[in-house]
């Protein structure tokens, strides 16, 4: 009788595996050190071979692409590194753990499309674009298509098109980010909606933040400083609401606000722009709210 106990055990077991309990995924960045895949393909490998809930473990070291998976979008195709398409799983990095683009072809970092999905604990850096002004996007940083996406503890640098991208109905939850040295910090379009908590965006050479169409961004606790084409910026109808946050140090506005759009400035600090709003201008508006 405990013979039979225990092979029912073993069988419920397996079974419950088979049935899809999530499982973690680990890559290195070179082969022979113990991971289930290695290298930049090794990423994506990786992310294929996931089952939905399933997690992808980057451990600490370097990694480059060496090709890219197309992703279209309205009338571009985006190239992407790692691609996330239509599957929920998570992302993760060890402490050190960086995808470089400077090396292999010009692409974006990482692409979620159609999901639900955590990016956690990795630095994007050096991703580049082939020709400026094309229908291919490639040199961004984290850029989310129709998806939900949780991502934290994120540097992204030295990118040469947007760091942080939401478009379509995208649902982006952000906190302890960091969005330096690159074109445009974060891009917003069509009704992307965007949470985004105790970050840093600076020192870009176009805006922190650019919502357009009906998005919409909650800001709090969060640094925009540094930024060489506006702080925060809005158009058509996008607004932003930005409490107990620094805007400091940009040009030429720190809050810039047109068409019928609206940035909302709620305590937190304002100063040292070059101009630190562009108040009302027909439709549009900034408005300055005193903090609790």
């Amino acid at each position: 009788m405990r013979r039979f106990a225990v092979a029912v055990s073993a069988v419920i077991a397996a079974g419950a595996a088979m049935a899809g309990e999530p499982r973690s995924w680990s890559v290195c960045p070179v082969p022979g050190t113990g991971c289930d895949f290695a290298g930049g393909p090794g990423i994506q490998a990786a992310v294929d071979a996931a089952a939905p809930g399933d997690t992808v473990n980057l451990r600490s070291g370097r990694y480059v692409a060496a090709a890219y998976r197309e992703i279209p979008y309205q009338e571009v195709v985006v190239r992407g590194f790692v691609v996330i398409d239509g599957k929920d799983l998570s992302l993760t990095g060890d402490p050190g753990a960086v995808l470089d683009g400077a090396g292999g072809p010009p692409t974006t970092a990482i692409i979620v499309r159609g999901a639900r999905a955590t990016v956690r604990g990795l630095t994007l850096t050096g991703f580049r674009y082939d020709v400026q002004e094309d229908d291919f996007y490639e040199g961004h940083g984290l850029f989310v298509i129709n998806a939900d996406v949780h991502a934290s503890d994120l540097v992204i640098s030295k990118f040469q098109k947007m760091g942080l991208v939401g478009r379509g109905a995208s649902r982006l939850l952000a906190e302890r980010l960091q969005i330096v040295d690159g074109h445009v910090g974060i891009w917003l379009h069509e009704t992307a909606y965007l949470a985004l908590n105790d970050s840093t965006v600076s020192r870009n050479d176009s805006s922190a933040i650019a919502a357009y169409d009906d998005s919409v961004a909650h800001v709090r606790n969060c640094a925009f400083e540094g930024n060489q084409d506006d702080g925060l910026f809005t158009e058509h109808r996008a607004t932003v609401y930005a409490e107990a946050s620094r805007v400091t140090g940009n040009r030429p506005y720190g809050a810039r606000a047109v068409g019928d759009s609206t940035i909302w400035l709620i305590g937190g600090e304002v100063s040292g722009n070059d101009r630190d709003t562009n108040g009302s201008f027909g439709r549009s508006r900034v408005r300055l709210v005193a903090g609790p």
